[in-house]
């Protein structure tokens, strides 16, 4: 399944708050994207009516089986850029986290592959 940059961005930021706190707000969303809450509303019901999440108005925010993996791809992509650019290139960690989320959406498999396969060495 193919997602636009908005959406996998949500399912990461659900999961790493999931991670991290223990439970997902919308409120919580929408501080860490910088979005207003409705805009996180939306998408949290585009996202729940391709069985990504499950989400009760008012309620927590839960990554479903399928959203969850969808999800660890998207932050392994994101994590195994980020080590690239902080580690080999010298980029600062600020810099590394922004670029690093502007590539995840657009790398192959096969790039992603041989990049983790350079960072293991």
């Amino acid at each position: 399944m193919k997602l636009s940059k908005s959406f996998e961005d949500y399912l990461e930021t659900i999961y790493l708050i999931k991670e991290f706190k223990g439970v997902v707000k919308v409120k919580d969303v929408a501080k860490t994207l910088d979005v207003r809450m409705p805009s996180v509303t939306g998408a949290i019901k585009k996202l729940a009516s391709l069985d990504l999440v499950i989400y009760e108005r008012y309620g927590l925010i839960k990554l479903t089986k399928k959203g969850e993996n969808l999800a660890k791809e998207v932050y392994k992509k994101h994590d195994a850029l980020f080590v690239f650019l902080t580690k080999f290139l010298g980029v600062t960690k600020k810099v590394a986290l922004e670029e690093a989320c502007a590539i995840e959406h657009n790398i192959s498999d096969l790039t992603l592959k041989k990049l983790k396969k350079f960072i293991e060495k």
